[in-house]
């Protein structure tokens, strides 16, 4: 044995202490005692065992003298995924074996993006500036589409950009650089399977980030992209929607979208628009309602600029909602269009 190749002394945690000793005892008595194991417990020790990695028999000495001072420690021991699959088989059914192991490698990616997108922004922010595009574009496609537009409203403009190219189709990333890029974030969570999915995808995430940045920024990642992958920026730009374009709705999209917003709503967006897109608008709301939207803005009452651009973004939203739900189509030919 090479000296590269001998395990290291080591100190165990109390979860490893019991997966190492579960190992050593084989299947049949580990599996009795494990029958006893609250579910709960047996995703512990499942854990430390998938983890427990090269154990020298030194170490494996101590921990036994600690149970019990008659027991004879054996040869070096290595403990992963495999070992802990063979500790659980005796135990519990294939297929729930295969669920838990499946659920802890599951669990611990979701614990690092949930724990991600609770921490102050501007550690993400500084985060993704230090490190290469493609990792930037990987975390972004981990993040919910308006957590990725603020991150990325405050990325410098050639890495925002580039990043969000890399969106449009994403590079298999291997499970070695998931797992360093994933270590790299604990770190920075300690401190205050990779984005496998095709174009459809990619354009699918992006357009969700893009709807939710502010329209100078939308514009010009658009651009961007217009530049670098012209035939995926036009089917982008099918997918992406503004307040503005609510006149480019079908007459039952939008009468989907009133039956959903509020007058207030309605009418706060509203205000500060042109006749002409304030009446495209309203020809599919019921006379009714409408009445009361018109009659609202012909009082011509201040609003602030705060509150019109939230109702649009609540406006917008809806919209997009339903689109995501497949009720609606986004920027459909007006039935004039179609017929010519």
């Amino acid at each position: 044995m090479t000296l590269a190749a001998i395990p290291v002394e080591r100190t165990l945690s109390g979860p490893e202490k019991a997966a190492a000793l579960l190992l050593m005892m084989g299947k049949p008595p580990a599996a009795r005692l494990l029958k006893q194991f609250e579910t709960p417990d047996l995703r512990v020790l499942a854990r430390a065992a998938a983890g427990l990695g090269a154990v020298p028999a030194s170490t494996l000495d101590r921990v036994v003298e600690e149970f019990s001072a008659d027991f004879l420690a054996g040869a070096d021991l290595l403990g992963d995924l495999d070992q802990a699959r063979n500790l659980l088989a005796e135990a519990l059914p294939a297929n729930e074996v295969e669920d838990l192991l499946d659920s802890l490698s599951r669990q611990e990616m979701v614990d690092v993006w949930e724990a991600l997108a609770r921490i102050p922004e501007h550690q993400i922010i500084a985060f993704l500036e230090a490190e290469r595009p493609a990792t930037a574009t990987y975390v972004l496609s981990k993040l919910d589409p308006p957590l990725a537009a603020r991150i990325v409203s405050s990325l410098p403009r050639e890495r925002r950009n580039a990043a969000l190219c890399g969106l449009m189709a994403p590079q298999e990333v291997t499970p070695l650089a998931a797992n360093l890029v994933e270590s790299a974030l604990h770190q920075l969570l300690k401190a205050p399977k990779a984005a496998s999915g095709g174009p459809a995808d990619g354009r699918s995430r992006i357009a969700g980030i893009i709807n939710n940045l502010d329209p100078e920024a939308a514009e010009d990642v658009m651009r961007a992209i217009g530049e670098a992958r012209p035939k995926d920026a036009a089917i982008l730009k099918s997918m992406l929607f503004s307040f503005n374009d609510l006149p480019k709705l079908s007459e039952r999209a939008r009468a989907l979208l009133f039956d959903r917003a509020s007058v207030d709503i309605v009418v706060m967006a509203l205000r500060g628009t042109e006749p002409e897109f304030r009446n495209a608008v309203l020809s599919s709301m019921p006379s009714r309602g409408r009445r009361l939207v018109e009659g609202e803005l012909a009082s011509g009452a201040p609003a602030p600029p705060r509150e019109v651009a939230k109702a649009r973004k609540a406006i917008t939203d809806i919209v997009l909602d339903m689109a995501s739900r497949n009720e609606i189509e986004l920027n459909a030919a007006p039935p004039a269009e179609q017929a010519a």
